[in-house]
């Protein structure tokens, strides 16, 4: 890039002019693209124009102040650079990705030239090997406008020079360190110069403030470079592009023991760290803050759609509580109402209590808990973020505090969007069968294993005491309940297994052409949880679905014989005397 290149000849620093930040735009321009270019997207341009694509259509044409062609040329390209880590794209690609004849794209030629023209495309640096058909890539300037989701500065001359154009001139400088053969300390005093050439871009003042050592800032240019392309940084070539010799070794000790600077400045994190050819390491919440300020919610991390169950798509159940529990549970879904958790939050917070719901919901097997959960999501028009604890268990020492810290930060996220939007409903995050991670803490002195458990245990302790939404666990074993963990339980509700009036009504809801009296006898004569019920209920729906007759009440009756494992009759192997 020209500003790279001017470092080398260029000894004198610029006279410094204010910076001032691009007005940014009220919709979301990222969104928009996406929706052009998935439109696009092997369709062999037979597009669906939705009623979507048409407003997306049109805020980007008023935005790039181009046609709909060129609007949709351009989504493809911004797409392409971010999903191919800013690698260049030529039109035999572009056809590629639509799925048509290259015939079919030749007229976006004159586009491309006049997208170049207009400084949103940029030709490669190689392009003069094939006049005919160039690759080209969206230009940084546009680029670091659809990051920041602001009006489009084209620079003419160095008055626009912003974050992403910097952090992207060091990481080119970096990649081509070793093609010129370059040293390790002329690269350092090079970024050196530039560094302070730049420090009005209020960035890298904030950066040069916070990180002292100037080749861990270096470091950190680069990976906020990766981060912005859609990359997480390999750790190893992240090193030897700024290292030589011996000396990456010991910087790469300092990573891998989580001691470098910018892990104990909270700037990045791994991603994946097993060893240190396959660790890759990114930008942590305050890394992104520091790069983004109020744009890093653009890249905040979603609670992933297969965790995430929408109240809509749960079916109502008629589930039948003990008074007691029923009260508790009526309770529970005035205090979740749209009406009155935002006024019991205000309160709690004006008396500087802790405002976050953590509803405790115990009890055996089988007796409605995980259903409850449901039935009040369902009813109060709340999405449940369901947390499969397997998923926060990793073989790799540390790693599983850091899934658990994932788990939270995501769903902080989440609560922060909505309290952002008009009508938001505030999630609920539900610990399923939480024995595993709500147990009594260990003696650390046992094993490796403990003293992860118990970490994880403090880390949901600490979460729970800043919890700001609403939080349910379940478990079955609540002899083994920390007591820690059962003082910061808003809501304990404790399930039993139905009463015989109860049982009779489960029963008669669920098969309503049984008899009354004997779903009192079932009542009485079984003690059946309500999850119990349930499966004798479906051995006889299939019973029906495969025979087209209804079980008799024998039949019936005997499912229930043997629906216990320790009711069951005794089978006999081998010989008897």
């Amino acid at each position: 890039m020209a500003g790279i290149r001017e470092i080398e000849n260029d000894e004198k620093i610029e006279e410094k002019t204010e910076y001032k930040e691009p007005k940014k735009i009220k919709w979301n321009v990222a969104n928009a693209i996406e929706v052009i270019s998935s439109a696009l997207r092997n369709s062999k341009f037979n597009i669906k124009k939705t009623q979507k694509y048409e407003e997306a259509m049109e805020r980007l044409k008023g935005y790039f102040g181009v046609n709909e062609s060129e609007v949709q040329l351009l989504s493809m390209i911004i797409c392409h650079y971010f999903g191919s880590n800013g690698s260049s794209y030529g039109l035999q690609y572009v056809a590629s990705d639509i799925d048509c004849s290259p015939m079919k794209v030749v007229g976006w030629s004159a586009s491309i030239a006049n997208l170049v023209e207009k400084g949103y495309l940029v030709y490669d640096d190689d392009w003069s090997t094939n006049l005919n058909n160039p690759d080209f890539n969206a230009s940084q300037d546009l680029i670091s406008a659809v990051i920041m989701n602001s009006e489009i500065c084209i620079r003419n001359g160095k008055n626009h020079e912003d974050y992403v154009w910097f952090v992207s001139s060091v990481g080119e400088r970096y990649e081509n360190r070793r093609r010129k053969e370059q040293s390790s300390y002329s690269l350092h005093y090079e970024l050196t110069k530039f560094e302070n050439k730049y420090e009005r871009i209020p960035f890298v003042k904030e950066t040069m403030e916070l990180i002292s050592d100037s080749w861990s800032r270096f470091i950190f240019y680069d990976m906020c470079k990766d981060f912005i392309q859609g990359a997480s940084s390999s750790l190893n070539s992240t090193i030897s592009d700024l290292y030589d010799s011996s000396r990456r070794f010991k910087v790469a000790n300092e990573f891998m023991n989580e001691t470098h600077m910018l892990f104990k400045k909270e700037l990045i994190e791994f991603e994946k760290k097993g060893n240190m050819s396959e660790a890759t390491v990114t930008l942590s919440q305050k890394g992104k803050k520091l790069l983004l300020g109020e744009d890093a919610s653009l890249y905040d991390q979603r609670i992933d759609e297969k965790l995430l169950i929408k109240p809509e798509t749960i079916k109502e159940k008629h589930l039948f509580y003990s008074p007691e529990v029923q009260k508790q549970i009526d309770n529970l879904k005035t205090a979740l109402s749209d009406e009155k958790l935002p006024q019991i939050q205000a309160r709690l917070k004006e008396e500087a209590l802790p405002v976050g719901v953590a509803v405790l919901l115990y009890g055996g097997p089988g007796t409605g808990k995980t259903e409850s959960v449901y039935q009040i999501a369902r009813e109060t028009g709340r999405p449940i973020v369901h947390v499969d604890i397997s998923d926060t268990k990793s073989c790799w020492f540390g790693e599983s505090e850091k899934l658990i810290k994932k788990v939270f930060k995501s769903y902080h996220n989440m609560c922060e969007q909505v309290l952002k939007q008009t009508g938001g409903k505030m999630p609920i995050l539900l610990f399923n069968e939480a024995d595993a991670v709500f147990g009594k803490r260990k003696n650390t002195e046992s094993s490796n294993v403990a003293q992860t458990e118990n970490a994880i245990q403090n880390i949901i302790l600490e979460e729970m005491e800043n919890l700001k939404g609403i939080m349910i666990a379940t478990t079955n074993l609540t002899e083994n309940l920390d007591g820690a963990f059962e003082r910061r339980f808003l809501f304990k509700l404790h399930f039993e297994n139905p009463s015989i009036e109860a049982k009779k009504a489960i029963w008669m809801d669920k098969l309503p052409w049984l008899p009354e009296e004997v779903a009192s006898r079932f009542a009485c004569s079984y003690d059946f949880s309500g999850g119990e019920i349930d499966n004798i209920v479906r051995k006889a729906t299939m019973h029906e679905v495969i025979t087209g007759e209804r079980l008799k009440e024998i039949e019936l009756e005997d499912l229930c014989r043997t629906e216990k494992l320790d009711s069951a009759q005794t089978r006999h192997v081998g010989f008897s005397i």
